[in-house]
């Protein structure tokens, strides 16, 4: 029986390390930025710097360690790291958990969202299994001679290190954001007919004039029949309160602003035809050698009538020098920057669009031609 639990054990620990590592190296960047949260959190901004060679390095070794506990391999190095792991990151999650600090903990990154007390609740499990693994590893047997494991061992780490590396030089291999290709942003901001709304309560407050305490009622609670109670109370407001949420849209912070607007949005989204959009979620921190074929690209569409827009968070200040030095000749604008890095995981990243549906998307290091988009999207 014991043995069974402890073959289980190896299996399913095995698997989720490798499939959570993959996630996350498919997108190394937005696991940084979850890190950027947590450094955030327990006052360690030094840290923060380093979050994307973390980030990759965790990757790596979640892959690294799952593919060793399938094959039996190295068994005291590999249960000695994933006890390690567990404990730690089930720290995280429990804070997390108890404070709320923390939304997401970045497990599965866009793939799964799991609420705190999910995460922590699955981190609980996942280390009593691999205390399993920890107490019984010497029953744990060898698939493969010692040469071949080292041969294994070795491409348990190259092959998810190469995958990590250009998904961070390049994007995701897999999208799971709400603005990957072929995505129509404003039906994501919207709900689809038959989609479960919130259910709400109405709540009237009212003051006691004499003692200026206030409370709420229901309109089945409310007195309005007692003269007296209501001439000594006063209405203060209305409380529409959420008792159970109801679905919500997958894009609900998109908005964009001007220096001279103060909402661009229904303006840049509802255009026609093909349109550039050149995001910098900050430019302070931009690859500025990468605008070189940016605006070329840029110049080439604008003459071909295909408008570009820029989109940023960083303040008009350092924003129009900045235009002025590439010599982007079209226009920026503003967006939240948490909504800027969720779009593309590039800075500056280009994205193709025709209406409001996302067709074309490049990480700065893959600028294309004019002559490729026009091959490929007969944006001519």
């Amino acid at each position: 029986m014991m043995k069974a639990v402890v073959q289980f054990s190896r299996f399913f620990v095995g698997l989720l390390f490798i499939l959570s590592g993959f996630i996350k190296a498919n997108d190394p960047i937005g696991f940084s930025y979850k890190l950027d949260e947590y450094f955030e959190l327990f006052h360690m901004p030094f840290l923060i710097p380093l979050t994307v060679y973390m980030a990759m390095a965790i990757c790596i070794l979640e892959i690294a360690l799952g593919v060793m506990l399938l094959l039996g391999e190295f068994l005291f190095f590999t249960s000695w790291m994933l006890l390690g792991m567990i404990v730690f990151f089930t720290i995280l999650t429990g804070y997390s958990a108890i404070t709320g600090a923390v939304s997401d903990c970045g497990c599965f990154g866009d793939a799964l969202k799991l609420t705190p007390f999910q995460s922590f609740m699955k981190d609980v499990v996942l280390m009593i299994f691999i205390v399993i693994i920890f107490i019984y590893k010497k029953s744990i047997s060898s698939f493969l001679s010692f040469r071949w494991s080292f041969f294994h061992k070795m491409i348990s780490i190259i092959v998810p290190t190469l995958f990590t590396v250009y998904c961070y030089n390049y994007l995701p291999v897999i999208d799971f954001r709400a603005y990957k290709i072929g995505s129509n942003i404003r039906e994501q901001m919207t709900l689809p007919p038959g989609a479960k709304r919130d259910s709400t309560v109405l709540t009237l407050v009212y003051k006691d004039k004499n003692t200026g305490a206030e409370q709420g009622y229901s309109m089945k609670e409310l007195p309005y029949t007692d003269s007296v109670w209501m001439s000594n109370h006063e209405f203060v407001k209305q409380d529409n309160k959420i008792i159970v949420e109801g679905d919500k849209p997958k894009i609900t912070d998109f908005k964009i602003w001007s220096e001279e607007s103060p909402d661009l949005t229904a303006k840049v989204l509802d255009a026609e035809g093909y349109r550039l959009w050149i995001i910098c979620y900050d430019l302070t921190k931009a690859d500025k050698g990468s605008f070189e074929k940016i605006v070329k690209l840029a110049d080439e569409c604008e003459k071909n009538g295909v408008k570009t827009i820029g989109l940023t968070s960083t303040d008009y200040s350092f924003t129009d020098p900045f235009r002025h030095e590439v010599n982007a000749a079209f226009p920026f604008y503003y967006a939240d920057q948490v909504v800027l890095k969720t779009m593309i995981r590039s800075n500056p990243g280009i994205m193709l669009m025709k209406g409001s549906t996302v067709v074309g998307m490049w990480h700065n290091n893959a600028t294309p031609s004019f002559e490729k988009l026009n091959k490929k999207f007969g944006i001519k």
